[in-house]
């Protein structure tokens, strides 16, 4: 007898290997969404934040579903968390941490795929590139020659499926030849919180750019960064594998959470009062993407 594979349904976005880094004492988060009132923080397990069902799951004609993008991003996740752990241990013993090739591999895909997975990001770029009024178009073909060919139905969920099945493909997209070609030109920026009092939120839609001040060769202006834990964040040198670890101060992290809170509508971690003053304080402008060498698009 055979006994049937249950298929993950539940898919984060965020990971949790990620989440569990910005958790307080209790092993919960701090959150809060821009449908809530300022200053209502929230609390909620890691099980519950930056979830949504059947994220990754392309649905076929037949009704069957495909979850290997959720599976690919699992594997990948299990990688990350010894990744994040080692690094993060190294970090704070006051080493600069060294990677090996296989290590710069999986930190470019890592950084790649954690940015465009998330729900909010590929919203935004899908929007500027017209992706729903492309998937239309196709459908609405697709339409036409069933109907001449005398065998078109309805299909009313049929640019639904499409649409979420196209998002899906998309989202799971290798990063191109040109794109590594880039990132193999460029080295990791570590910012390190080293006040006990401070902590880096974590949004659901990462890689914020702020002017932090430091280092000079970030790979612009206002240097871009990923949080991994509460007390570090990761960017990106224009040296090519060059590691360098900087000091964020109080007036730092705080860029950095602004610029966090404000390209996200959900917000957490594990501080209260962190989360309150950003519901306060920071309003939301929308989501900017990045071109192929890393650096902030401006329109």
């Amino acid at each position: 007898m055979t006994v049937p594979t249950i298929q993950p349904k539940r898919h984060h976005y965020i990971p949790q290997m990620v989440l569990r880094h910005f958790a307080d004492t209790d092993g919960d988060l701090w959150f809060w969404r821009r449908d809530f009132k300022p200053g209502d923080i929230r609390k909620a397990t890691t099980q519950n934040l930056f979830v949504q069902k059947d994220l990754y799951t392309q649905v076929h004609s037949d009704g069957t579903k495909d979850v290997g993008l959720e599976k690919f991003f699992a594997d990948l996740e299990g990688t990350g968390a010894d990744f994040i752990r080692q690094l993060s241990a190294i970090v704070r013993r006051g080493l600069v941490p060294k990677l090996d090739d296989g290590a710069w591999d999986f930190w470019h895909h890592f950084f790649y795929y954690q940015i465009k997975r998330t729900p909010g990001y590929f919203k935004a770029l899908a929007e500027r590139a017209g992706f729903r009024e492309s998937v239309r178009a196709g459908v609405e073909k697709l339409k036409e020659i069933e109907a001449a060919e005398g065998r078109f139905d309805g299909h009313e969920s049929l640019e639904s499926r499409i649409y979420k099945n196209a998002a899906v493909i998309a989202q799971g997209s290798a990063p191109t030849a040109e794109v590594l070609s880039v990132f193999n030109k460029l080295g990791l920026a570590i910012y390190r919180i080293t006040d006990p009092a401070k902590s880096f939120i974590v949004a659901d839609v990462p890689g914020a750019a702020a002017r932090i001040g430091q280092p000079e060769d970030t790979v612009s202006g206002a240097a871009i960064f990923i949080p991994l834990t509460d007390d570090i964040a990761i960017g990106h040198l224009a040296r090519p594998k060059a590691i360098e670890v900087f000091i964020v101060d109080r007036e730092q992290v705080r860029r950095m959470n602004v610029a966090s809170a404000s390209r996200s509508t959900v917000i957490a971690g594990r501080s209260s009062a962190l989360l309150a003053s950003l519901s306060r304080s920071v309003p939301y402008v929308g989501v900017k993407g990045f071109d192929a060498a890393g650096r902030l698009e401006t329109d």
